[in-house]
């Protein structure tokens, strides 16, 4: 297959202030949280959702699942292939099924057509960096409506915020080059992804999503033919700050990537290039992290403009 998708991990940062990164549906929808270590959590799922929808509504591109018309009618699986497939002319039910770059990623299943696909793209559920709470504040809100008597009336409704104050994420993926074969995944489908895990990220604007920002994005590459990984990158980063749960923005964290910058260096030898996207606000980073061999580090905005391009 030519342009298949590279063996690589990925790691993610990423940060949310005042909001609800991942709601639990069996609490309430409170914040994911973890109450013995005192830190936020977020879903695979949830991240898989923010890909899709920025796929989907900025990009443009076919999706199986499809989250809108599944919450609003209920759509099933095996009816989403059935629509997908009237509109192709393909025959062949996997071809239709490879249609839609989220099952190339993501992979996914068709259970009467017998199809079932272990995507390359896979993320770990994360955990805040940083120790955090979970905040409950009531709110109201206000409407006009009209009475019996055809006069205006204000009425108010009662709501539940649910929210963390401050949670910086890191998290861990892998792109498996042996089921990118399987999949038919290619090189241009996983920069896309990249590109809507970092900006469907950003333009999250839901009021319980919105105050979430992308911070950085590693990309290790491997080798052609390797099938080597490091391993659970996000254990690499290190919070120094002794108070975390006292942090509120990016700049009173305190990061360590010595270990990660060790342990990409040590892999050198498998490893065609080490991909990063930096946010501004991670600037003072940028030197240690230039000593890791082969790394090539871009800013926001030319990832924006032209992805990464190797140099």
């Amino acid at each position: 297959m030519n342009n298949c998708a590279r063996q690589s991990e990925l790691l993610f940062l990423w940060d949310a202030r005042m909001c609800n990164p991942n709601g639990d549906m069996g609490s309430d929808n409170a914040p994911r949280f973890d109450d013995v270590d005192e830190k936020a959590i977020v879903s695979d799922v949830r991240i898989k959702r923010t890909v899709r929808d920025d796929l989907q509504y900025r990009k443009k591109e076919l999706i199986y699942i499809n989250n809108e018309e599944i919450i609003s009618g209920g759509l099933q699986a095996e009816e989403r292939f059935d629509q997908i497939k009237d509109k192709s002319n393909l025959e062949d039910g996997r071809d239709v099924f490879l249609t839609c770059i989220d099952n190339r990623l993501f992979g996914g299943v068709a259970p009467k057509s017998n199809i079932q696909l272990v995507g390359p793209v896979q993320f770990a559920w994360t955990k805040s960096l940083n120790k955090t709470e979970t905040v409950l504040k009531p709110g109201t809100g206000a409407f006009a409506t009209k009475g019996k008597d055809g006069q205006e009336k204000n009425s108010k409704t009662f709501r539940a915020d649910n929210y963390i104050p401050y949670g910086l994420f890191a998290m861990y993926g892998t792109v498996n080059r042996l089921q990118a074969l399987k999949a038919s995944t290619t090189e241009e489908d996983i920069q896309k992804m990249l590109d809507s895990l970092w900006f469907g990220t950003k333009l999250l604007n839901t009021r319980s999503k919105q105050g979430q920002k992308p911070r950085m994005m590693i990309r290790i590459i491997y080798k052609e033919e390797s099938s080597y990984f490091i391993g659970l990158l996000d254990e690499l980063v290190a919070l120094g700050n002794e108070d975390s749960q006292m942090i509120r923005r990016i700049s009173d964290a305190e990061l360590d990537f010595s270990g990660l910058a060790s342990a990409i260096t040590k892999a050198d030898l498998f490893i065609e290039s080490v991909d990063i996207v930096l946010d501004d606000s991670l600037s003072s980073y940028q030197e240690a992290l230039s000593e890791i061999p082969k790394v090539n580090i871009v800013d926001e905005v030319v990832f924006s403009s032209q992805g990464i391009q190797k140099g």
